[in-house]
């Protein structure tokens, strides 16, 4: 598996450590392979013309 890194602004890390039962790479990625769904959706949409 690769990795890579992100940058988020200081008030946001600081929400995310107060909360360290909850594993934030993995809410990460599900929310990087929904987005890629979504777009991959409206690709296809937009090919079929019907956009």
């Amino acid at each position: 598996m690769k990795r890579f890194t992100i940058s988020v602004p200081d008030e946001l890390k600081q929400e995310l450590d107060s909360m360290p039962d909850i594993n934030w790479a993995e809410v990460a990625r599900l929310g990087i392979e929904a987005k890629l769904g979504q777009l991959e959706k409206f690709e296809a949409l937009e090919k079929r013309g019907e956009l």
